[in-house]
């Protein structure tokens, strides 16, 4: 290669793309898990509150419901995001290799910007915000619920 710089070797050459290799499969499994995580959190969470309802608190004092509203509310919202996450990353990685392919021995020629990528990491972000908000109003109408002896 002429632009390689100077002492590197065919050898440092493939050991840099087997640890790239490896660094892709470790993100690829580190995403498969986040979203996996997330998703049966946030399912969890969700079928915890109904329960909740339904046996501890039957009747929950009227001024509280709103809370659990902003809960449920967010416990869909989180979880419609992931699934969007998952079409999302799928499309990103195709683009990536529609473009790999559109690019491939053509050093001058700009890589287009990767959309799907970048809304896969807003919905996976905005998945993470909608879940913790909705866990904070469940546990604010769990707790208002518990201490009215309901």
């Amino acid at each position: 290669m002429p632009d390689e710089p100077e002492g590197y070797t065919t050898e440092e050459h493939s050991q840099h793309l087997e640890e790239r290799k490896s660094l892709v499969d470790a993100a690829r499994e580190s995403a498969r898990t986040f979203d996996q995580a997330v998703l049966a959190f946030g399912s969890a969470a969700f079928g915890a509150s109904i329960a909740f309802v339904k046996d501890v608190a039957p009747h929950p004092q009227h001024d509280t419901l709103m809370w659990l509203g902003v809960a449920w509310g967010c416990f869909s919202i989180g979880l419609l995001f992931i699934v969007l996450s998952f079409l999302l990353s799928h499309k990103a990685c195709m683009f990536e290799v529609y473009e790999g392919a559109r690019t491939l021995g053509k050093p001058t020629l700009k890589r287009k910007r990767n959309w799907a990528a970048d809304l896969t990491d807003w919905c996976n972000y905005l998945c993470v915000a909608c879940l913790f908000v909705g866990l904070v109003s469940w546990l604010v109408f769990a707790f208002e619920n518990l201490a009215t002896g309901r």
